[in-house]
């Protein structure tokens, strides 16, 4: 994957967005047991304060890194975003909570130091896709609703709100897989989400813990009492991915919570599909997304 994200950097597109932007590689923003966690900054030009987005990356919490989608970060950044590309730790080296620990602490480092490098903590997003959407989710969480969790729980006292969140192909309940046993869903991608569960949570996969409650954000929102605290989110999602059904229940659960959200789904698209930015409804899930976070997040102002 590294190679790839490698050989991504040599495309005239990447190039020219890489450009007209500043790199800031490896500023360490926690420490685990000896483990620095590390996040990458891809600021903008002009003299700002420039909008920020966080950005924690896919992989079934057990692959993937800033590295392999700094393409997806620089694309922001391309559209005058200061944004901090973020690495957590993995599992199964690093079963739950690590991960989503990680991105609370890295929300507070970014909050705290977004100035340092021109933008403004106050006008700030986060973004994901697939494990990366539930880590997002969760943040969202932390930071709007008072959480038990120690990790967590210093988000909502630290008293910076997100302004909006994009969720993209969001694995928003990792927990009790076997949902996915289902008809339309092929018995390869069933076990892909049976191993991602398991590797992330477990021998609690199957019948969770109220300690893993941030493991499956979506289960928070659905249990939530009207009115919502929660910020704009931006839902997305193919019509042909079988996790597409969190993201429309995500969407319910908005739409009862008369919460602001916009969510949209592409026919006959398979998982990650943004992500071929070739294809048509990719270009279009990009357009949609950045006609969201220009209305909730204006670059200029």
């Amino acid at each position: 994957m590294h190679a790839a994200a490698g050989l991504v950097d040599f495309l005239p597109r990447m190039k020219q967005r890489m450009a007209t932007t500043q790199l800031f590689e490896d500023l360490e923003y926690a420490r685990h047991g000896g483990k620095r966690l590390r996040l990458d900054i891809l600021q903008p030009q002009g003299p700002g304060p420039h909008p920020v987005l966080m950005y924690l990356h896919g992989g079934a919490f057990a692959v993937g890194s800033k590295r392999t989608h700094r393409a997806l970060a620089a694309t922001y950044a391309s559209q005058g975003y200061l944004v901090f590309n973020v690495d957590y730790r993995l599992a199964p080296e690093f079963p739950f909570p690590a991960a989503i620990e990680d991105a609370c602490a890295a929300w507070l480092w970014v909050t705290n130091h977004a100035g340092d490098y021109g933008g403004d903590r106050h006008r700030i997003a986060l973004a994901g896709e697939s494990a990366g959407a539930n880590l997002a989710l969760s943040v969202v969480l932390a930071c709007c609703t008072p959480r038990p969790e120690p990790f967590a729980a210093p988000l909502f006292d630290h008293g910076v709100r997100p302004v909006a969140a994009l969720l993209y192909c969001g694995f928003l309940q990792t927990s009790r897989p076997g949902r996915y046993q289902r008809p339309g869903v092929s018995a390869l991608a069933a076990r892909v989400a049976k191993d991602a569960a398991r590797s992330y949570l477990g021998r609690f996969a199957d019948h969770p813990g109220q300690e893993h409650a941030l493991a499956d954000p979506l289960c928070i929102v659905e249990a939530m009492s009207a009115p919502s605290r929660l910020p704009a989110l931006f839902i997305a999602a193919g019509l042909n991915d079988p996790v597409a059904a969190d993201s429309q229940r995500l969407e319910r659960e908005l739409i009862r919570l008369d919460s602001p959200c916009s969510a949209h789904y592409y026919a006959g698209e398979p998982h990650a599909f943004h992500v071929m930015f070739w294809r048509q409804n990719a270009i279009r899930c990009w357009r949609d997304s950045f006609e969201f976070l220009h209305r909730h997040l204006p670059v200029n102002a």
